[in-house]
């Protein structure tokens, strides 16, 4: 039997373009870390992260009995490289709401964290009239002032709680480290409504995805459209040792999995980011975990169309 009929892989159902169930946009810039003083290297993700999509992955999971061919998975390609910061912030934002307004859920791939506030902005804009909801799953709070006016990756949380659209109480920082994390911080969320479940609360056991399966519920419950960023930091180095600001402890890559599942699977989960992949730091254990992070949320999707 010919292999590509007897074991389809996740690569070859991949087509290019914008319009799937879910597409993968790739951001390749980290001058926004480097503002932020951490390690370059996160321009490369997208296109690491790509190369390791072709070495993951049955299209067809007889474990969870879900097959992927049920979904059209689309790869619209990268925001174009050379862009000034805030022109790239803006290509972004057109290109992840034109994906969102023709159906389907973007994943977008960074580069930096920088990259959330403009896919933040672009569900707000798609879904004017709707309340979204947001979840950041990150070790820091990335709440940090602008720098000389600048946005960098560890701003784009400020920039969403300061935007006039949208409502703190709708917004939840999770598993961040106190370690990593000021008090000033910590405060400012707070004195914006928004709430933070520390790494601590949700470390034991299966803690970590019950947590995250209840605080989508909990947004849910007041808001109609979801978004949850994922930063690769906040799993522990030794399962993601390629992020600019590893740390020894932090989520599981069991437990990364379970909630990007859970994430796919939500309803009203509109749009997933993927933020700091670093090769240059360390390429193949945390480009395999990042590709499954997409490989569960498009189970999660493909589920959640087979419901």
């Amino acid at each position: 039997m010919d292999i590509m009929t007897d074991d389809p892989k996740l690569a070859d159902i991949i087509h290019p373009g914008q319009e799937g169930n879910v597409v993968l946009l790739g951001f390749p810039y980290d001058t926004g870390v480097e503002i932020n003083g951490g390690r370059p290297g996160a321009r490369h993700g997208p296109e690491k992260f790509r190369s390791w999509i072709r070495r993951y992955g049955t299209a067809d999971n007889p474990e969870l009995d879900i097959d992927l061919s049920g979904i059209t998975l689309a790869d619209a390609g990268n925001i174009p490289v050379g862009l000034p910061l805030d022109q790239s912030h803006t290509a972004l934002t057109r290109q992840t709401a034109s994906i969102i307004q023709k159906g389907g859920i973007p994943f977008v791939v960074g580069g930096g964290n920088d990259q959330s506030y403009p896919n933040a902005c672009a569900l707000l804009d798609s879904k004017p009239d709707t309340p979204v909801g947001v979840i950041n799953i990150d070790a820091h709070l990335d709440v940090r002032p602008l720098k000389d006016g600048q946005a960098h990756s560890g701003s784009p949380f400020r920039l969403l709680l300061e935007d006039s659209r949208f409502s703190g109480s709708q917004f939840i920082e999770f598993a961040a480290q106190g370690s990593q994390v000021s008090r000033e911080h910590a405060r400012y969320v707070k004195d914006k409504e928004g709430n933070i479940i520390w790494y601590s609360e949700v470390s034991r056991g299966d803690a970590a995805a019950q947590a995250f399966r209840s605080a989508l519920g909990r947004l849910a419950w007041e808001c109609d459209s979801l978004f949850v960023s994922f930063d690769l930091d906040s799993i522990r180095a030794s399962d993601a040792p390629g992020v600019s600001c590893p740390s020894v402890l932090g989520l599981r890559a069991k437990e990364a999995f379970e909630m990007a599942f859970n994430a796919g699977a939500h309803p009203k989960v509109d749009l997933f980011d993927l933020s700091e992949y670093n090769p240059l730091i360390e390429e193949e254990r945390t480009g395999r975990l990042a590709v499954g992070i997409f490989y569960h949320f498009c189970l999660g999707v493909a589920s959640r169309k087979g419901a």
